[in-house]
Order: structure tokens, then sequence, then C-alpha cells
């Protein structure tokens, strides 16, 4: 790996104060009462805040702390940045690398389990001692220092707040979880206590289904067909009685504790909606921008207003609650079909596959994992899908010449059955714009292998492989994107980033298409790749210990956050692992305006055919950021993501070394 650390600085120079110095110690912070709140606003993007659609982020945007450089950790998905969220530690120490990951062994009819599901996080904490993160989430903490604790919304990311809480040893958790699956017999036990208010109060302990049976366009759920579009509303109602819990059952509950809390709140949307939108089947120019996408931001602008509103209205509250925003990955829209901007097909080998619920000429779900198994000559295997041999040998469904696997998810090897897993050659988890590819052999000559092969195809942006570096030419180190420390859980051996574009050169962010190895159609919403709208998130912060009227243009990332509220707090957050957030004490009232910053590419050796992956990024208080890659034949330029990326090189010629641009820090967007 060729690493050109740039000489070039942000002025985000220090202030007063050193920015390694924490604001406020724990002592200090244990002598008054403090409570916060963390509200999570899945898939929203900054893009997304103005005064129409969500009046109460712009609000707190202008009066709170607004985060213009912050960052989703890469992959751009749901677990591994509520990984982070929980634990204040890169993926590399929580070993949730995405949503879809293999673990050695089958969870529940699963070699790839989808881990957004309270049943299989506790067959990871099963498998692994108790918590598969193997880090002390910011809760758990705050609930063992004597803190009233509670998660509430989507289902998954809010276990994993405080995930060992949900190991099967624990009978009833100290810790309120309220999700999908709640009183369902799949979710977390309940208080009894807070069933018969939440009762009461709301007619129910279950939250409302996102679909009816069978399913229409008026159900949230709904994610429509190739041929039919998906839904054309918001996630309405569930979020209702969500944020009813909170206002009428577990907010009431707190006060009368007596007690300081830690109270997680996840919208499932703008997400759930921006994924199913109906309003833009096969269409990339509408894509996410649509009337429905926009209704589930105010959705959840709205949740949010609700539970400020229920703190606010109380006066006490309101001095001592800390409010945080964040989103834990930006959102594009999907492409199944072109590659760039010029829209051009891909070329894939799978695209001539002909299955019945793939528009001709898409790249099917699975893509990867299709034309990797093409590619090693040996069979594709649904791991999704259990099947029995006649000889009552247990393995998976493969995969015809003219199917794709059911979810994207491939077992790779010379036979489709197997005991385990761990018995195929090549494993591939599909996550939308990056799938992970593990060789549980650890053969090196395979990894390498797969690496060159892919390198060559149209839809990939990036590779990086579990390699010292330069020993896959073209190819990154895991090391690299912060892939290396304590996991519990096994890395990926390749993770391949899916290629990006963006459509409009002078809106590159909003107008940004994810090539995404996923279930969805071509023009509803994916995330999950290294293009900057999806590692470009939400982060405002809000209350009695963050400043006013501040644009904070210092790098942060999720993994920050934790960090940053246990100091508040006076919590201790312990470590097993090394790749840990900072404290933004830049954003703490009393603190420095900025802290050093400096930019930098990792660049690898090119392969055979001259292709390099080259990786962007920030590096503050020794923690580095990173903000794109790409593949690249010729000189490293960054293209239409130029204005997004500080201090980058560009065929413009150097960046001025000063703080970022207003084009460098989101912005609210007037109506559309």
């Amino acid at each position: 790996m060729k690493l050109r650390a740039m000489a070039r600085v942000l002025t985000m120079v220090m202030a007063t104060m050193g920015a390694s110095v924490a604001v406020g110690s724990s002592a200090e912070a244990r002598t008054r009462t403090r409570n916060v709140v963390l509200f999570v606003a899945d898939g929203l993007r900054p893009s997304s805040l103005n005064p129409t659609d969500a009046p109460t982020l712009v609000r707190l945007q202008k009066e709170g702390v607004f985060f213009g450089n912050s960052h989703s950790l890469y992959p751009t998905v749901t677990t591994a940045n509520a990984s982070a969220l929980a634990t204040g530690h890169q993926l590399g120490d929580t070993g949730d690398f995405a949503n879809t990951i293999y673990d050695g062994s089958q969870v529940i009819n699963s070699g790839t389990p989808f881990i957004e599901d309270d049943e299989i996080l506790a067959e990871l904490d099963a498998q692994t001692g108790g918590n598969y993160l193997g880090e002390k989430s910011l809760l758990a903490v705050a609930r063992a220092d004597g803190f009233s604790t509670a998660a509430i919304g989507k289902v998954g990311p809010t276990l994993i707040q405080d995930v060992s809480q949900g190991d099967r040893s624990v009978k009833l958790p100290a810790t309120i979880f309220i999700d999908d699956r709640t009183a369902t017999g799949k979710g977390v036990p309940l208080d009894p206590a807070i069933a018969v208010a939440l009762t009461a109060a709301l007619g129910s302990t279950t939250p409302p289904a996102r679909n009816s049976k069978p399913p229409t366009r008026d159900d949230n759920g709904y994610s429509g067909t190739s041929q039919t579009p998906g839904t054309r509303v918001a996630n309405v109602r569930q979020q209702q009685f969500l944020t009813d819990a909170v206002t009428k059952v577990i907010l009431p509950e707190f006060k009368k504790r007596g007690k300081p809390f830690v109270l997680v709140f996840w919208s499932r949307d703008p997400d759930a909606t921006q994924h199913n939108q109906g309003d833009s089947l096969g269409d990339l120019a509408t894509g996410i921008n649509g009337p429905t996408s926009r209704s589930a931001v105010h959705n959840a602008d709205d949740t949010l207003r609700r539970i400020l509103e229920a703190v606010e209205g109380d006066r006490a509250l309101a001095a001592t609650t800390d409010v945080v925003v964040t989103s834990d990955h930006g959102f594009s829209t999907i492409s199944r079909r072109d590659v760039d901007a010029g829209g051009h097909a891909s070329q894939s080998p799978s695209t001539k596959r002909r299955a019945p619920d793939v528009r001709p000429g898409d790249l099917p779900p699975g893509f990867v994992a299709i034309d990797v198994a093409a590619h090693l000559g040996m069979k594709l295997c649904d791991p999704d899908r259990v099947a029995i041999g006649l000889d009552g040998h247990s393995g998976y469904v493969p995969v015809g010449p003219d199917e794709h696997p059911s979810l994207g998810n491939g077992l790779i090897g010379p036979s489709c059955i197997v005991e385990k897993p761990h018995d195929g050659k090549v494993i591939v988890a599909a996550n939308g714009g990056t799938d992970l590819i593990y060789v549980p052999d650890g053969d090196a000559a395979r990894i390498a292998d797969v690496t060159t092969f892919l390198l060559g195809q149209d839809y990939v942006d990036a590779l990086f492989v579990d390699a010292p570096p330069n020993v896959v030419p073209g190819a990154l180190s895991l090391r690299d994107i912060n892939f290396v420390g304590s996991a519990l859980l096994p890395a990926p051996s390749i993770v391949v980033a899916l290629k990006t574009f963006s459509r409009d050169p002078h809106d590159p962010i909003g107008s940004q298409v994810d090539v995404s190895d996923t279930t969805l159609q071509e023009g509803q919403g994916g995330h999950g790749s290294f293009g900057r709208a999806d590692v470009t998130n939400t982060m405002i912060a809000f209350g009695p210990d963050f400043k006013q009227g501040f644009v904070d243009h210092s790098p942060a990332s999720n993994a920050d956050l934790p960090v940053t509220l246990a100091q508040i707090l006076g919590l201790a957050l312990p470590s097993r692992g090394r790749l840990r957030g900072r404290v933004l004490a830049e954003a703490i009232t009393g603190g420095p305006t900025a802290v050093s910053a400096t930019c930098g590419e990792a660049v690898s050796a090119p392969n055979k055919d001259g292709l390099r992956t080259a990786l962007h990024f920030q590096t503050a208080a020794g923690v580095r950021y990173l903000d794109a890659a790409k593949k690249f034949s010729g000189p490293i330029v960054w293209g239409d993501s130029f204005d997004a990326l500080p201090c980058t090189r560009s065929k413009r010629g150097p960046k001025a070394t000063t703080k970022p641009s207003p084009k460098t820090s989101p912005k609210p967007s007037p109506k559309p």
C-alpha cells in the first residue's frame, strides 16, 4: 500500500484548549444530574433537512450543534453503526461488520443471518459468552451505575444498544426494550409493570405491524415487485405507538423513579419508507427524492417533535436533558442495471439470467455470488434455504441457472450438501451497496483470485482484503478501513464496495446512485456503499451541555457519540479494543472551537491491468474517519464528489487549506 499523507491540514486548529482534553471531568459530571435522549433517524440525509419536511430538526440544527463533517461507519448499514452508537468502537472491535454476516455456524436456519432480529442477536450472544460485541455499551454502563435505561424503536438496532440484556440467561432485562417484536414471543421480555402501563395507555403492548395480510401499497412494509410499485405511505402507525410509549409511559416512569436516565429511540423512518417507496419504480431521476420519501422525513421529524415536547414541557427535565440526533447512514437511489451516469448497463453474465421476479437485463439479487461461483466453477447454494437430502444429510438448496439466491447471499463450494456453512469454500453476504466475502479456510490463493476477478467487474468500486498491504495488487487492506481489532466474530476475507455514481454534478450527494445487491428494485432506496451520500450522515446535539448555534467542521462519526455522552454523564466507558471514537470536545460548552485534523489517501499497488483502490480519509485525535473509496486506472481524481471531500486532490487543482467551505458542510435544502 502506498500511503500519501497529505501535508495540507484543515485549519480547524484548536482554540484555547487542547482537543485531547476532555471537557468537564467525570467527577464534575457526577455532581449534577444529566439525562440523555439519543434519537436515531434511520437513513436521514442532511440534504433532507428543510423547514417544510423537517421543522424540528432544522430548529435543533440552528439552535444546537450541527456536525457539518459527520460520518457513518463503513459499511454504511444499520447494525454496524448501531454497534458503534452502542459502544463507541469501530467495527474491527465490535465485529458487527454488516446487517448480514457469516459467523461460521448456522444461526436459526441461515448460514448468513440477517441480524436485525432479537432472536438472532440472542443466538450470537450465546455463541460469544453473552455479548457478541465484546464491548460494554453506554446503556449497560449507565444501567450498572444506577441510571434508568430504555431502548425503543426498530427491531435489531434497539436491542444492540444493550445487547447483553437480550441474552437468553437474562429472564427480565433491567433496560426497557420496546420494538417490533415486543410481546410476540419472539422479542425481549418486558417488565410486567411496564406492560400493564402500556396496555392502559395504548391498549396494547405490541406495536402495530407494518403490513396487513395480504400487503398492499397502503402498507409501509410493502416493497412491491419488479412490475409493481412499492409503498406510498410512511411508517406512521407504528411510530405513533412507539412515540406514545415514550411520552405516555416511559418518561413518566423515569420521572417517578427519580433517577437520571439514558433513552435511545431508533426511528425506522425515513429508512423503511425510502427503501420501499413506490414513487420511482425503474426511475433513477426521481429515486428517493419523491413525495413518499419526503413524507417519511416528516414522520421522523414529527416523532422527534413529540418526544422533544415531552422533555421541554417539564422545566426540570429540560434543564437536565441533552438531546442528540444522529442517523446511522445516508441514503441513495438503487440501480440494478446502470453502472454510470452515462446509462451504460452492467455487462455481468448474471444479467443474462431469466428469473421471473427480475426485470430482463437487471442485475439479479446475488449477482456477486452468481459471478464468483461461475468464475470458480463451483456450485452456488442458497444459505437461507435449508435442504435435507435423500440420504438424510443436511445442506442448502442449489441455485439453478435461471434462479438467484433468495436474499442475495451465496454459499459456494463443490457441493450444496454441507454439515455447516464453514464447509463452503466461499461465502457471500449481500448488504446492498457492499458485499462481504468470507473464505472460511483462509486460502490466500483463492482470496487473491476472487479479488482479482472482482476488480475487473464493472459493478465494483473498491476492494479490501484480509491480507498485508500490497499482497493482493489492486486492493487495500482491511486495516485501512478499521476492520482489524479485537472483534469476537470473524472478519470477512474480502470487502466489496459496489459502484456508485452521481447523476447531477451540481448535486453529487443528492443524486447519488448505488449499484446494489438487493431484492429491492431499480429506483427504490438503498445504502451500504462507500459513496459520499451513504457515508454522510446527520448529526445534531442540543441541550445544556452543548454549544448553541455552532457548526462543527471537525470530522465526527457515530463512534464518537457514546464516548462524548459518557463524558457528559460522568460514566467510565471501558474498552477491550483500541478502535475507539473520541470525545467531541469542540461541541461541548466551554470546549475548543475545533480540533486539528488532517486529510490523507491510502492507495493500493496497481494490479496487472493498472487498477488501484484508493481511500480518502481524515484523521483527528488519532481517529481515522473514512470519506470515500474508489477504483482507479489512472490519476486519482475524485470527480463529482470533490466538493464533499475536504482537502482532496482534483483536476481543478489543490484545495485551499482552510476550514471546509460551505459546500463541504451539509446545509438545509430548500423545498424541491
